[in-house]
C-alpha cells in the first residue's frame, strides 16, 4: 500500500549554489561535514556570508574548517540570536543575494519567514532539512506554535489542549497544523508515539 503525499508538505532538495547570485548567505542550524565539504570545496562567484548556529561547545565546526578565508563567518549559540544575525545580513544585502538554509524544519522556516519580510522570492531562497525531524506545530485553537515536537500528540504550549499533529503544513506560518484530539470525546486521549526523531 502506498502512502499519498500531502501536497502542502515541503519537499527538500540537496543544497546547490545558485551561481547567478552575486552574494550568498548560508544559514546553517545543524552540523553536516559532508555537506560543508561539498558546498565549500567549490564556492560560488561573489561574496559569501556563513551564519551558523553553534548550540554546543564545538568550536571545530566542519563549516568553519572548510570556509574560505574570503568569506564572512558569524555564529551564535541559540536560534534567536542566529536569526538576529541573519536579519542583520539581510538588512545589509543587495540585489543578487541568494539565501541557503540548512537545518531542522523549525529553524529553516523561521529563517524563510525572515527572508519573506525582506522581500526575497522563493527563487532566491533554497532549503535543506538537516538534523532532527521535530516539527513546529500550530494550534488552530489558540494560534500558538509549539516547537520541537517529536510525537504525534502534544500538549499545546499556549492553551494546553492535547493536539493531534497533522501532516498539513502552512508555509505562511512555518508550522504543521495541530487540532484538539479529544474535542468530541473529552479526556479520551491516546498515548503519544514518537514519530519525528
Amino acid at each position: 500500500m502506498s502512502t499519498l503525499a500531502v501536497k502542502s508538505q515541503p519537499v527538500y532538495q540537496e543544497l546547490e549554489w545558485d551561481r547567478s547570485g552575486t552574494h550568498h548567505i548560508l544559514f546553517v542550524a545543524a552540523e553536516d561535514a559532508a555537506l560543508a565539504h561539498r558546498l565549500l570545496a567549490n564556492p560560488p562567484p561573489g561574496s559569501m556570508t556563513l551564519i551558523r548556529l553553534n548550540d554546543s561547545a564545538n568550536p571545530d565546526s566542519a563549516w568553519a574548517k572548510q570556509l574560505a578565508a574570503s568569506a564572512r563567518y558569524l555564529e551564535a549559540h541559540a536560534l534567536p540570536e542566529t536569526l538576529d544575525l541573519l536579519r542583520e545580513a539581510l538588512y545589509a544585502s543587495r540585489m543578487g543575494t541568494r539565501l541557503y538554509l540548512a537545518g531542522p524544519e523549525d529553524a529553516i522556516w523561521q529563517a524563510s519567514q525572515l527572508a519573506d519580510s525582506f522581500g526575497m522570492t522563493r527563487d532566491e531562497v533554497r532549503q535543506m532539512q538537516l538534523g532532527t525531524t521535530a516539527r513546529p506545530v500550530f494550534c488552530v485553537h489558540c494560534r500558538t506554535i509549539t516547537r520541537g515536537v517529536h510525537t504525534n500528540i502534544v500538549p499545546c504550549s499556549g492553551c494546553g489542549r492535547a493536539l493531534f499533529v497533522r501532516d498539513h503544513f502552512s508555509r505562511r506560518l512555518g508550522a504543521y497544523m495541530g487540532f484538539q484530539i479529544d474535542a468530541e470525546s473529552p479526556g479520551d486521549i491516546p498515548a503519544a508515539e514518537v514519530i519525528y526523531p
